[in-house]
């Protein structure tokens, strides 16, 4: 074969450049650590490579992140410590305050301190770290929270990404701080008129479960009010009388949600105990199930706690009624001629209670005449008061049910929450009205409103809504007949109007309607049929009405009314369910009570799943100041629960801020976890890029050292090769 210079001179070049190549290799990997330097050297260690380094770039951001969360959550851990504190010093100081023998400058000087104590826990709910509020929910860059405890944050969580598709909560909301229901919370709910033995009238001793219902009525069984405590009650002396039954009228909500009337007839001889287990059967309660406790407290008040848990739907309403005589001889002729007749004093009442208001308790007559036996009685109505209210600056009597809204400067408000049936959940203006209605299954049927409305000019509106057909009926100050129907539009075909179906009404369409009265936007004609025309005026009235007043849900589930122009409105609002008060069934049988209330001389609220942190707590400081041991019906503030249901509700509150801490500790020892977790995968992922990427260095040194060999022998060998020529062998 034969070697020409030209393949000689090839050999050598290709021989020369690959030496360099694989010395520039391995220097590289020597200098650098790395075995390949671009993608094109070596395709699956430059994927692989690649591939860990972007999960190393995303574990890196992991452990950033959850130091950052751990951060936030050790100082809300810290601010939570500091509120339950607080609260300890706060229920410390109740106690105090409730003991026997503090003057009023005692209670004043303890209420600043109760004072100090609630500002203090506002700022501590306002903490802000390196700019970023605690307790502001997402909304972090703003202060949550006014000095009245209004809260302006969100309830969102904020999260930190703890992997692929998982994050971890780290912050807790002010509203879960200050306002979010409690799950394992009973309500309980009290009268705040206290009950003594009425025999004795310069006496105060509290009645108790085994006093007799006759000692609550008392001398009130006579108009002269002259009758013996002993003689004419106790059943041991021949001068017993013979005293009519009462009739109670109860109704109230369930913990189910359902709403109930019902009439209890009361033996005088009946003992309280045996009228509590009567009322406790109203709400559910049998032989083998109870779902309600109805007891008597200390002072002489009932209370009833719901046993299910989480729930807000429990109200309770009752006047008892008894036919009240002249004096002693007219009770025995009275008890004597039903004798001669063949009925019982029960009868004798029962016939009374007929004549006074045959079931409509807004219409009670007193006296009333019946005649018994052919004999002629004229009788009086006797009213035994369990619950009464003041409602802007007038006293309600223990007959009323359905209140006037409350004012405050520019504001008019329902007192009643509107919560989803059989829960704790506060209705918004998104509810329907079918979810919170008192009835089993949620029917609009029968549903009837009845609002008496002042507008801002000090008109007078009487407003029907009828819900069983979605129709509002009002007239106008002229007489003119306007009916405004609920109407919706096709979301899919905004043209195509409709009636909204009677259970698809929501508190929002309500409260568009209220703030069309209430601003004075009647419209001119009826807006009947549904039609488009009839849409597109009914949506500027409702627009026009929204630059003067609004009206919505507030955060606690009651209807506001804002008169935007006023600081002293004149807007008015009374609302109330048709079949409210009326109605009530002969005694044994129950029927179905009102499916709406709005605002009511209902019970009062000891304790309930819900809160309002600040405002509890300042209900409790006013009782301080007002040195009310519990509910006083005739105190300044008949709907304040004193100090006893302020002791009650401290514990539950202490309770919830403990929840909330126990809550960031989870979070907080969770993103430990991650962020220990995440450190190790860290490690681990390096090292098997490390195995996958890096140059061993021995090995590149000896590689290396083995190419320089070999290349500087090649370059000798090329060396000698290309000096040789043929004239050497000539």
């Amino acid at each position: 074969m034969r070697i020409s210079n030209q393949y000689n001179f090839y050999t050598s070049i290709q021989n020369y450049t690959d030496g360099q190549s694989l010395l520039n290799k391995y220097n590289l990997q020597l200098q650098t650590g790395q075995l390949i330097q671009h993608s094109w050297e070596n395709a699956n260690i430059y994927i692989n490579g690649s591939r860990l380094e972007y999960e190393m770039a995303n574990i890196n951001q992991v452990i950033q992140g959850t130091q950052a969360a751990m951060e936030m959550t050790k100082n809300t851990d810290t601010a939570l410590k500091n509120i339950t504190e607080l609260l300890e010093k706060f229920k410390t100081l109740l106690t105090k305050a409730a003991s026997d023998g503090n003057s009023q400058e005692s209670r004043e000087a303890i209420a600043k301190e109760l004072q100090l104590v609630r500002d203090s826990i506002v700022n501590i709910a306002n903490t802000s770290i390196n700019g970023q509020y605690l307790f502001g929910g997402s909304n972090s860059a703003n202060k949550p929270f006014d000095k009245y405890g209004n809260y302006s944050g969100n309830k969102d969580n904020i999260f930190v990404v703890s992997g692929a598709g998982t994050q971890i909560p780290y912050n807790i909301p002010g509203w879960d701080l200050f306002f979010k229901p409690d799950s394992n919370i009973n309500k309980i709910i009290s009268t705040n008129v206290s009950f003594t033995d009425a025999r004795y009238p310069d006496k105060k001793e509290y009645i108790t479960g085994e006093s007799l219902f006759s000692h609550v009525i008392g001398q009130n069984y006579v108009q002269n009010g002259k009758l013996d405590p002993d003689k004419h009650f106790d059943s041991s002396y021949d001068d017993k009388l013979p005293f009519p039954h009462s009739s109670m009228y109860v109704q109230g909500v369930r913990p189910d949600g359902t709403s109930f009337k019902a009439t209890l007839d009361i033996d005088p001889d009946a003992k309280i105990d045996n009228v509590l287990n009567n009322i406790g059967k109203l709400y559910g309660n049998t032989e083998g199930n109870k779902v309600v406790d109805v007891t008597i407290n200390d002072s002489g008040q009932i209370e009833i706690k719901s046993l299910k848990e989480g729930s807000s739907s429990l109200d309770f309403h009752a006047v008892a009624m008894t036919p009240q005589l002249q004096d002693a001889e007219q009770i025995k002729a009275l008890s004597e001629a039903a004798k001669n007749e063949g009925i019982s004093m029960k009868d004798v009442t029962d016939r009374i209670m007929q004549a006074a208001h045959g079931g409509n308790l807004n219409n009670t007559r007193s006296p009333v005449t019946i005649e018994v036996n052919g004999e002629q009685f004229t009788v009086d109505i006797h009213k035994t008061d369990f619950i009464k209210s003041n409602i802007n600056g007038n006293k309600t009597n223990g007959a009323d049910f359905d209140v006037p809204f409350e004012k405050d400067g520019n504001t008019v408000f329902g007192n009643v929450s509107q919560v989803v049936k059989g829960t704790s959940e506060y209705a918004t203006d998104s509810t329907k009205l079918s979810e919170v209605v008192a009835n089993a299954n949620g029917s609009m049927d029968g549903q009837q409103l009845q609002m008496e409305i002042t507008s801002k000019s000090g008109q007078t509106y009487e407003v029907t809504v009828n819900l069983e057909n979605s129709l509002v009926s009002l007239t106008r100050p002229d007489g003119t007949l306007i009916q405004i129907p609920f109407m919706s539009a096709d979301p899919n075909n905004p043209s195509n109007i409709s009636s909204t179906n009677p259970e698809d009404i929501t508190y929002g369409q309500l409260n568009d309607i209220i703030g069309m009265i209430a601003s004075d936007n009647i419209p001119e004609t009826t807006l009947v049929p549904v039609n488009a025309d009839n849409f597109k005026e009914y949506q500027k009235l409702v627009l026009n009405s929204r630059d003067s007043v609004e009206v919505g849900m507030d955060y606690k589930g009651r209807i506001s009314i804002t008169d935007k122009f006023s600081s002293n409105t004149n807007i008015g609002v009374t609302i109330k369910d048709s079949n409210s008060n009326s109605g009530f069934p002969p005694a044994g049988t129950t029927v179905n009570g009102s499916g709406f209330v709005f605002s009511a001389n209902n019970s009062l609220t000891i304790d309930d799943p819900n809160i309002d942190l600040i405002k509890d707590l300042d209900e409790m400081i006013d009782a301080v100041l007002n040195g009310t041991m519990r509910a006083d019906s005739e105190g300044s503030d008949p709907r304040n629960t004193g100090l006893q249901g302020a002791l009650e509700r401290i514990d539950h509150l202490q309770e919830h801020v403990r929840k909330m801490q126990t809550t960031i500790g989870a979070y907080t020892n969770n993103i430990e976890e991650t962020n220990k977790r995440m450190t190790f995968l860290n490690i681990n992922v390096a090292s098997i890029k490390t195995g996958i990427t890096d140059a061993d260095y021995g090995q590149t040194y000896m590689q290396f050292m083995q190419t320089m060999v070999s290349y500087q022998a090649m370059l000798s060998a090329t060396s000698k090769i290309s000096q040789m020529s043929l004239l050497n062998y000539l």
